[in-house]
């Protein structure tokens, strides 16, 4: 079989009603979990079904501009996620972290080049997914560094100014934070790196090898993706803490409390 298999709507439809066996446990353990279940599995549904359609058009399409601005779509919704789910002000720090992933996702996609050529990596058919997977993780990991660094800030405010009081410049005083946070936000992914292909069978290969490639082409692609992967996440985190850090504080080095929700 070298073609994925094409699941029919019916029967997806049923393995959906599945869904069934946790609102059961939710309502036995007496949780309220069963609407917002609800909702996230329908959102799941209806945003996967737009993206089949849209990916479909641009698929066909594959004009690089096209490609590009998709990435870059993507990346706006990143960066409105992770501020919101981080506590922090849109408003405020937006136009700030937008650029560290500009960056982080433009030099991850351009040392592609290195295993892909000009005009493989510039398909929509490469582009659009890897450079979806890059943003899905960077997604989630810099929600918790931003959060982390921004929380323990506000909450041991009093430890960040007595740094200041026995001399340290704010870039001192701050370092222990953003040090933390970096840490929380990276150990998941060195985890995740140390344990792949025996713990779990990652999704890149998984992938691959349903769409007819041979484990030992999957398995290069999940080795490319997992360091691609690896590098995004440490330099959007390390360049959103930085460059938003640079904003979070007045004159006087005080943490300005209108970048919080």
């Amino acid at each position: 079989m070298n073609e994925t298999f094409n699941i029919a709507i019916p029967n997806l439809i049923i393995f959906v009603t599945l869904l069934i066996i946790p609102i059961l446990i939710f309502r036995w353990l007496k949780l309220p979990l069963v609407k917002k279940l609800l909702i996230a599995a329908g959102r799941m549904i209806l945003q996967l079904s737009l993206v089949a359609l849209y990916l479909e058009y641009i698929f066909k399409l594959d004009y690089l501009l096209v490609n590009f601005a998709w990435i870059i779509v993507m990346i706006l919704a990143a960066n409105i996620t992770i501020l919101s789910q981080s506590g922090l002000r849109f408003s405020k720090l937006f136009w700030v972290t937008f650029p560290s992933y500009i960056i982080t996702t433009a030099t991850v996609i351009a040392a592609f080049l290195i295993v892909f050529p000009a005009n493989v990596i510039s398909h929509s058919r490469y582009l659009i997914p890897l450079g979806g997977m890059l943003l899905g993780n960077l997604l989630r990991s810099n929600i918790v560094g931003m959060e982390r660094f921004y929380s323990s800030l506000r909450e041991r405010r009093s430890e960040y100014v007595q740094y200041l009081s026995l001399g340290a410049t704010r870039t001192e005083a701050v370092m222990p934070f953003l040090r933390q946070a970096y840490k929380a936000s990276i150990a998941p992914q060195i985890g995740g790196l140390a344990t792949i292909g025996l713990v779990s069978l990652p999704g890149m290969m998984t992938g691959q090898i349903l769409g007819g490639s041979s484990p030992a082409v999957a398995i290069k692609y999940q080795i490319m993706i997992m360091i691609a992967i690896f590098l995004t996440v440490n330099l959007s985190v390390l360049l959103s803490l930085l460059l938003s850090s640079a904003h979070a504080f007045d004159n006087f080095d005080r943490l300005k409390e209108d970048i919080y929700k």
